[in-house]
């Protein structure tokens, strides 16, 4: 069977820039979060961003959803 053509298969170099004091953390608790504030949580309570104080902050949940529509992607 004759040759059709010719495939290159390549991989683009890559550079990943790492700090040398660099540590992931695989388990982060809410509250060591920056911009989260988890002061006063309770059972029931919900993730609300609050824009007044540019952050996250633990509201109780007032109203039950029918219908969650998550948007078109």
């Amino acid at each position: 069977m004759p040759d059709v053509g010719k495939v290159t298969v390549f991989q683009p170099n890559r550079t990943t820039v790492v700090s040398p004091k660099y540590s992931p953390k695989p388990n982060v608790a809410l509250n060591e979060i920056n911009d989260v504030n988890t002061d006063g949580v309770q059972d029931g309570f919900s993730l609300v961003y609050s824009s007044a104080n540019n952050q996250f902050e633990t509201k109780i949940a007032t109203s039950v959803l029918d219908q969650l529509d998550g948007g078109i992607f």
